[in-house]
Order: C-alpha cells, then structure tokens, then sequence
C-alpha cells in the first residue's frame, strides 16, 4: 500500500490531504499575532449561491463545483461579499496554496528590502556564496521576476528526473534526505540571465534561501513578523519544510482562505505591511519577456513581476496562482478580493484554469456593479 507522501497530490486523495498536509509533510507554524482584522459581512451583497454569471449564464455555486472549488471568500473594501465552504470544509481550516506561496514571498521581499535587509539590485551570491558559478549567479531581481533560465523543467508529471530529483529535495515525495540548500547549487542555467521569462519553482526558493540569509531568520518566523501578524490573520498558517528545516519558498504555506483575503485587501488599501510603491511596481514587469516566456495563454496581454501576474497591462488587476486551481484575485480600483482554493484533479488544467479566471472576472464586475 502507498504512502500518504505518495498519494496526497492525487485525484483519490488530494481533497482530504490539501488540508492536512501538517499530517503529511514537516511544517514549521507561521504564527498569528494578538489581534485579528475582522472580515464583517456586507449589508447587502450582490453575490449569491444562485447568482448567475455574466458570460456563461451559469449559476455561482455549479461554476465552483464545477472547477472543484473547496473554499471561495469575496470581500469588497475588506467586507465580505460572499463565503463559501465545500462539504467537509470549513472556514477555519488551512489550505495549501501552492504557488500563490511565491507572490506572498513577493510581498515579504518588498517589505524587507523596504526595511534595508538586501537591496533587489544585490546579487545573490552576496547573502548565498554556495551558489557562485550555478545557475543562480545572478541579480536577486531576476529571481523574483523568474529571469532565471534553468536548465529546468516545470514538469508536473514528472517526467524529468530533475524534477524528481527536486520533489525529493523539498520532501514532498520520497525519498529525498539531501534538502533544498544541497539541491539548489546544482542548477544551470540554459541562457543568460534575463533573457527570458522562466517559470522555475527552485528559483523562488532561491529567493527565499535569500531571505533566510540575509536577515538571519527562518522563512516561516518572517511570514509571521511581517504578513500574518499585521495583517491580522486569524489563523496560524503552516510552512513545509525539507529534512534539514529548510522552508518551501516555492508552494509550501497552507492558510485559511479568509487569511488569504485578509492579504489581497492590504494589497487594495496601499497599507502597512505593504511598503509604500511595492503594488505600482508591479506594473513595471517586461512585457516583451513575458511574450516570449508565457505559460498562462488567459494572460496574452500580461506580465510578471515579484512573483505576481498581471493578467492586463492595461487593468488594475493582480494574481498569484498555484496548481490544482489556487487563486488569490485582486482588482485593485474596486477593492475587491476573491481567495479561492481549489483541488483540481491535476495540477494544470487550461481548460478548468481558463473557466475558473473568467467566472473569477464576473463576480468580481457583479460586486462591482451591486454597488452602484
């Protein structure tokens, strides 16, 4: 019989287990701090289970089970809008978010550097020396905008022993003792840095190897200063970590969905913790380099910028997005946020992917318009 290490990322299990990875996985806790924000319901909401949406005429709740949606929190101006919670979840339980990991890395680079811990113009070998002459012998700018191109490949079905060997490394299969600090040296580059748009999640657990070092503290205990606790979140949030401690930069953290709201309206509000500037730059990522490296085809006008997408140059929308259908979005002139975490049979799904953003664009547009 197979593991749970083995299955958890599977159809028959990935339910259950995306929200009891601590159960599967060593986590570290990224602890709450000693007030909450509290997320009060709206008067009146424009968003309901029966609500159709604009495009496909389909009601709200068949459009989440139909993009096998676990948890979904809409706020407006930091009021709830809508909440909804599949059978067997609940508001209180925490959620791996994938690759929405790497945006709030973003947000904690931001914040750091804004504090003087490194400057993104540095080079990484200035805080990690072991990776001189590797792949990441670059600017610590390349890695939060996935300038890097490794020799490297995203493969989720894990068909390039160079991910396997990864996957061992971050201990989220088995097998693997040697941890993400022995791994990361060992990687090339294929082209010069910034060259091209590269999506690689080694490299934003680069960034947060850099993080560790420069500021001489675990990934998880800096979550907790400078996210969880002055956002107020009502939960302990979880990080996974490698055999030798090392924090999943990458994918790792699981929260509540509605903690992961409470991060999209500080984004809205241009409030502490993030640093003042940190969302207008968003909108400075390469367009030209995204064009040409582009994994997400719903973004042909988009870009990418510290570990956040743009979906359009020319709207004040931003995204962080993990496989298996994990979404933070937050339109940034309204004020509106939707948290939505998911567990899609695969990991990638273009189809589901493409239907989950445009139903995500409606209810956003139908908050908008209800408060008119």
């Amino acid at each position: 019989m197979k593991t749970l290490l083995e299955t958890w990322m599977t159809p028959e299990t990935n339910r259950w287990a995306f929200t009891h990875v601590r159960e599967i996985i060593p986590t570290a806790k990224v602890a709450r701090g000693n007030s909450t924000f509290e997320l009060t319901a709206a008067a009146r909401s424009a968003v309901g289970p029966d609500t159709p949406l604009r495009h496909s005429g389909v009601p709200v709740e068949k459009y989440l089970e139909s993009t096998a949606t676990d948890s979904i929190v809409v706020l407006s101006r930091g009021e709830v809008q809508f909440e909804w919670y599949a059978e067997n979840t609940s508001a209180d339980a925490v959620h791996i978010n994938f690759s929405v990991t790497k945006s709030l890395l973003g947000v904690l680079g931001g914040i750091l550097a804004a504090d003087g811990a490194f400057a993104f113009t540095d080079p990484v070998t200035k805080y990690v020396p072991e990776v001189a002459g590797s792949g990441f012998d670059v600017g610590i700018q390349s890695l939060f905008d996935m300038a890097v191109p490794l020799a490297f490949s995203e493969d989720y079905a894990m068909g390039d022993p160079r991910m396997i060997e990864y996957r061992r490394a971050t201990g989220w299969i088995p097998g693997g003792s040697e941890g993400l600090h022995a791994f990361l040296p060992s990687l090339e580059r294929r082209a010069p840095e910034g060259a091209e748009y590269h999506y690689a999640s080694p490299t934003s657990d680069m960034a947060g190897w850099v993080l560790e070092r420069a500021t001489g503290r675990r990934l998880a205990d800096l979550f907790s200063t400078h996210l969880w606790t002055p956002i107020g979140a009502e939960s302990d949030a979880d990080l996974t970590v490698d055999a030798h401690g090392a924090g999943r930069a990458a994918g790792g953290l699981s929260c509540s969905t509605r903690d992961l709201a409470r991060l999209g309206h500080h984004l809205t509000i241009d409030r502490s913790p993030v640093p003042e500037g940190f969302v207008r730059d968003l909108f400075t990522g390469d367009a030209a380099r995204w064009r040409a490296g582009a994994h997400i085809r719903d973004f042909p006008n988009g870009t990418y910028r510290n570990f956040w997408y743009v979906p359009d140059a020319d709207a004040p929308v931003v995204c962080a997005v993990g496989i298996h259908g994990q979404i933070l979005y937050v339109d940034l002139a309204e004020g509106i946020v939707i948290a939505k975490h998911s567990s899609w049979p695969t990991p990638l799904d273009d189809e589901m992917r493409t239907v989950q953003f445009r139903g995500l664009r409606d209810i956003a547009a139908a908050v908008a318009d209800g408060r008119q």
